[in-house]
């Protein structure tokens, strides 16, 4: 086959990879604190808190790194009555649902919960704010079990899931996190790991092996595409594609300009040696020189670990295997840098 129908097969494989999307929409009474919990999941204040919602005229969407957040407004309101609900906010067209809670269940959640469950949708109860559930004289974790036989109770069902979370704690973010992971679909379940802010070594390591997969496309791309010569190699590569792939990386980590810049003069000798080596090979002049290092050393790896069907003849080719290296070391970075970041904040 030739190598440019592998480029526009490979380039339809990554534009594919890119559009797929999570969609989450969250319903419950205001003051919930749903903006918050977005804006934990994602790591980023994308949703504004603080901002009641019961007189939303329309669904409030949040987008950022392939997963989208839809706050609902009221369902059986006058503005939004029971009867067109679903169609006007295509609740059936979202892979999951939250239902989140600070308080005792309204009849209105109740009664939109057994609806999207008799249409096979996932719901995930969050009971947010729960560093406020207290009793003297009882143990939080009393009251928490007390709290979820109170939801089950009502919407008369015992196998759902029950979440508790506090926002400004980061408590429970990384369970719901797991939750949803698990809930998805495969396609999905890795734009989830890259989308989403990781709480835990365990949700780093999904995150990781998702962006491998992500750099061995980009990859294959980058090397079938090949326009710019590699100094030192007889054989070019798309550093473009690259360029854009080191980006994709650091925003899957959370890895922002500001906090790299600062990272970079670290007093722990490794943070400082990581973040630099994250900046210098960001742009396009660092990935030359990132590509010329690895010349030489492809002979004696194999980086082949995730070929997709199509692109066998690419990878084959020394441009892919030194474009796939330079990936999965910057990635490495990455991730190792992100490691030393969650560990200090688990410490803290």
């Amino acid at each position: 086959m030739p190598i440019e129908q592998h480029a526009e097969e490979i380039k339809a494989e990554l534009r594919k990879q890119n559009s797929i999307k999570v969609k989450v929409a969250l319903f419950g009474q205001p003051g919930a604190g749903k903006s918050s919990l977005i804006n934990a999941i994602l790591g980023k204040d994308l949703a504004k808190v603080g901002v009641e919602t019961d007189i939303t005229t329309s669904a409030e969407e949040y987008q950022h790194n392939g997963l989208v957040f839809v706050d609902l407004p009221g369902y059986g309101t006058e503005k939004f009555p029971k009867d067109t609900y679903f169609d006007k906010f295509d609740i059936l067209g979202y892979d999951l649902l939250l239902c989140v809670t600070s308080g005792k269940l309204h009849q209105s959640d109740t009664e939109f919960f057994k609806r999207i469950t008799s249409d096979k949708k996932i719901c995930i109860f969050v009971v947010n704010k729960c560093e406020s559930i207290k009793q003297k004289g009882v143990e939080q974790n009393v009251l928490f079990l007390e709290k979820e036989k109170d939801i089950k109770n009502n919407i008369q069902k015992n196998d759902i899931d029950v979440v508790f979370t506090d926002c400004y704690e980061n408590i429970g973010i990384d369970e719901l996190n797991t939750l949803i992971f698990k809930n998805l679909e495969p396609v999905k379940k890795e734009r989830w790991a890259r989308g989403a802010k990781a709480y835990s070594e365990e949700f780093l390591l999904k995150k990781r092996n998702a962006c491998e997969k992500y750099v061995t496309t980009a990859a294959l791309l980058a090397a079938a595409n090949g326009i710019n010569p590699i100094p030192g190699a007889d054989v070019a590569v798309d550093v473009g594609i690259i360029v854009k792939l080191f980006s994709e990386i650091r925003q899957s980590y959370g890895l922002s300009d500001e906090e790299l810049s600062t990272l970079k003069h670290s007093a722990i000798p490794i943070v400082g040696r990581l973040a630099n080596n994250i900046v210098q090979y960001a742009a396009q002049e660092g990935v030359f020189l990132l590509l010329k290092s690895m010349v030489g050393r492809v002979a004696v790896k194999s980086f082949a670990k995730y070929i997709p069907f199509i692109g066998q003849a690419v990878a084959a080719t020394v441009g892919y295997k030194i474009t796939s290296s330079v990936g999965n070391s910057y990635l490495s970075d990455c991730h190792d840098l992100a490691m030393k970041i969650l560990e200090r904040k688990l410490k803290s």
